[in-house]
């Protein structure tokens, strides 16, 4: 049982973040370990915080996404919880992972205001809404964690949602196929919509409106054979056993992030660094990107220490990138500017991106082991292919509507708007939050799954 504990913890460690590019929300820790109606088991239980990543995974159907924890220092020292998690929270105390301060009180809204992140919470917090009136206009911006089936969900409004009255919930499931068109000459795909509304759910948001649509998808054709051994064009992305005729996407609107506040613009505009040089948050040793100072009688500080934090100078130019497979995101890393990431099957430097977990055979033969390298030039993300078959970049001025395409074979191509990169059909590189679409009944899979037990709560 120890070792699942610990294979658990370590499941939930890589989906936590203090880095403001990669975070998608900010959460009190202490009241999400401390909601008893999520399990009705232990007063505090760490593995709680594993039911708010699954929570906001299936709210934004993205299978990588990142938590930013705040935690009061004493709760590192609990008596109530039990060895294991104490070791583990001073584990991810240490590395960054989590940020601990002597008195949360508000920080949790001031990084969401800051940074623009949705901010998780168990209860209502109107006590903060004179610093920080969005809470008030913008209630979108609050997730409330509501238990549901030995679970949780997200219900954005900060509101609980309405009783299911007993009834069986409504869930859209499957995939469309449609019969395969001949690619010469192109036939215009045919398209079918249907607005299905259902009963607010763990797969569902409430005040969600969920749209199917059916779409085909022609394979483009290579203009002209090219030289010299070079791969063939498009129809190399379409290889047997990864085509895709048809399928069935759903458009959630939900609320992914804000603009930031001015001050937090201003603030993660620059890198500081605490007088601590040990400091988890702002020393000088810390290898992922920075959190936001805390502000002190409108000084920055850090949020451990108490201490001022002096402003080194512009922060390096950063992007967070998703993995996308099949439609669902699987894993979210951060480009920096003085850190590029090599992406492929099998890189050789463990600090870089493989996406061989993902892959099927025929993925897999195609995508070289160090496929592209992602850069930053000039404040703009760059794609370098280095591979022997070549990289497809699908140019987009609006969200998920592909206008056309580029091939890369050896040399580069510099993103710009809604631009993907793909490797192979179904895998692809997307920019932060771009992605607004995914496949119906595509499910992020749970980080508790090698929990020793699972509490469930029974509806009547």
């Amino acid at each position: 049982m120890r070792f699942e504990v610990s294979r658990v913890m370590d499941t939930i460690e890589q989906r936590l973040t203090t880095d403001v590019t990669l975070a998608q929300a900010v959460v009190d820790l202490a009241e999400v370990a401390r909601f008893v109606a999520l399990d009705g088991g232990r007063p505090i239980n760490l593995l709680r915080l594993g039911m708010v990543v699954d929570a906001l995974s299936r709210y934004l159907i993205d299978a990588g996404a990142m938590l930013y924890p705040v935690v009061g220092r004493e709760v590192l020292s609990e008596a109530a919880l039990t060895s294991k998690e104490r070791m583990v929270l001073g584990r991810w105390a240490d590395d960054g992972l989590i940020e601990v301060t002597p008195v949360v009180a508000d920080r949790p809204v001031e990084i969401a205001d800051f940074t623009g992140l949705p901010l998780i919470v168990v209860r209502d917090v109107p006590q903060f809404a004179t610093r920080f009136p969005w809470l008030v206009e913008s209630p979108e911006r609050v997730l409330r964690l509501v238990p549901r089936a030995g679970g949780a969900v997200l219900t954005p409004g900060g509101e609980p949602p309405p009783p299911n009255d007993g009834k069986e919930r409504l869930v859209v499931v499957g995939k469309a196929t449609l019969p395969i068109i001949p690619p010469d000459p192109p036939t215009a795909a045919a398209e079918a919509e249907e607005v299905v509304d259902t009963e607010p759910t763990g797969e569902t948001e409430p005040e969600t409106e969920v749209e199917a649509k059916v779409e085909a998808e022609p394979v483009e054709k290579s203009e002209e054979a090219p030289k010299g051994g070079q791969p063939d064009g498009l129809q190399s992305f379409t290889a047997r056993g990864a085509q895709r005729f048809g399928r069935t996407r759903v458009v959630r609107r939900r609320f992914t992030r804000a603009e930031p506040s001015g001050v937090g613009a201003a603030l993660m505009a620059r890198e500081w660094r605490c007088g601590e040089p040990d400091c988890p948050a702002f020393g000088r040793f810390r290898r992922i990107g920075q959190p936001v100072p805390r502000m002190r009688a409108g000084v920055p500080a850090c949020p451990r220490h108490g201490e001022a934090v002096k402003d080194v100078g512009p922060r390096p130019a950063a992007f967070a990138v998703a993995i996308v497979v099949e439609d669902l995101a699987r894993r979210r890393f951060v480009v920096s500017q003085d850190h590029p990431i090599v992406v492929g099957r099998e890189p050789a430097d463990p600090e870089d991106v493989s996406v061989g977990a993902w892959l099927h055979e025929a993925a897999a033969a195609w995508i070289a082991k160090e496929h592209i390298k992602l850069a930053i030039d000039d404040g703009k993300l760059v794609v370098t292919d280095t591979s022997d078959n070549g990289t497809l970049i699908w140019k987009r001025s609006t969200p998920d509507i592909k206008e056309e395409t580029e091939r890369l074979y050896r040399k580069s191509y510099r993103l710009d708007g809604w631009d993907s990169v793909e490797l192979y059909t179904g895998v692809e590189l997307v920019v932060g939050d771009h992605r607004l679409q995914t496949i119906v009944g595509s499910e992020p899979a749970s980080v508790l799954l090698d929990a020793p037990t699972v509490a469930l709560r029974l509806v009547d």
